[in-house]
């Protein structure tokens, strides 16, 4: 039975993402991306182990910051180097001598699911060297460096290629050696293979297994994941009442001794009514007038608090919940 690594590059920076830190530590939901990543990564049953390449600086903070995942995987946690292909290499180095087979995958790819890794593995077994993509859906020009259009490209022969790929290890050590003798930097893990004349084939990969680079792609792994996070709405409310001698004077549900207090049909606290008409407003419902009307004699000198109650149960049944 083979046995497999899976080489997992998190050495990222996150420049595009506009982050000052690593963007593999940005939140998804309850689980930042690495960790969405070696998660799915730890329901694959045929990878024995995992090599994590991380920026310079970044194992300590790392390992912290997966120990809560309970990983039963072995993992080891490897700095990198300064190009990725640097860091697969590393990543390579530190694979056990009894791995049949590797898997290179971006730590940036958090919708990876378990069967894209078991396809990789079973079509490495075959084919020596496989990755996944999809059909480009975009019409693909080559161009000049002033712009200008040189062709078209069949869009029927293009593909968007994706992670993870998958090697017989010594097909890879071999096309690795060779890229790094010839100081070749190939734009993917497969292309070192191509390189050295060896076959590579494409298997069926997943749109939904996007690389996690600019901001919008954050709003995209998250729908992906079904993540619905919280957001906060903001009503605002506002409310005149007269002041009359013989009045009672309640704000905020408070009773202040005053010989004048606001004159209303209910017991006129000005504060409350606010409050109701901004969260009615936050939740995109009509105001204060509409729900408990001026003319109707139920709410007759009745205590605004009572109104109040009534209206986060109008706010609730929008699903949403006061503050």
């Amino acid at each position: 039975m083979s046995k497999v690594s899976c080489i997992v590059l998190a050495a990222g920076a996150g420049r595009r993402m506009g982050h000052n830190e690593n963007k593999i530590f940005i939140k998804l939901g309850n689980k930042s991306i690495i960790q969405w990543t070696l998660s799915h990564i730890e329901q694959v049953k045929a990878v024995n182990e995992v090599i994590l390449v991380v920026a310079d600086g970044e194992a300590a903070y790392m390992e912290q910051h997966i120990a809560s995942l309970g990983l039963s995987k072995s993992i080891k946690i490897i700095t990198g180097g300064k190009e990725r292909q640097d860091s697969v290499y590393a990543g390579l180095q530190a694979v056990s001598d009894d791995m049949d087979i590797v898997l290179v995958h971006d730590g940036a790819r958090p919708l990876a699911k378990p069967e894209l890794f078991e396809r990789v593995i079973e079509g490495a077994k075959t084919h020596g060297a496989v990755t996944i993509g999809v059909p480009s859906t975009d019409t693909i020009k080559r161009v000049d460096i002033d712009g200008q259009v040189l062709e078209t490209l069949n869009r029927n022969e293009l593909m968007n290629i994706q992670t993870p790929q998958g090697f017989l290890k010594d097909i890879f050590k071999e096309a690795q050696e060779t890229a790094k003798r010839d100081a070749y930097l190939g734009t993917d893990d497969v292309s070192l293979v191509e390189y050295i004349g060896k076959d590579v084939y494409i298997l069926d990969g997943d749109y939904e297994n996007i690389k996690v680079t600019t901001p919008n792609d954050i709003a995209v792994a998250k729908r992906y994941l079904g993540i619905k996070e919280q957001q906060m709405r903001v009503g605002f409310g506002y409310d005149i009442h007269r002041l009359k001698e013989g009045r009672p004077c309640i704000l905020g549900g408070v009773h202040i001794e005053s010989p004048v207090g606001p004159d209303g049909h209910s017991d006129a606290d000005v504060l409350i009514h606010a409050l109701m008409d901004a969260l009615l407003g936050a939740a995109g419902l009509k105001d204060i007038g509409y729900y408990f009307p001026p003319e109707d004699d139920a709410y007759k000198g009745i205590s605004s608090m009572i109104l109040l109650k009534a209206c986060e149960f109008l706010v609730e049944r929008k699903r949403l919940r006061s503050l």
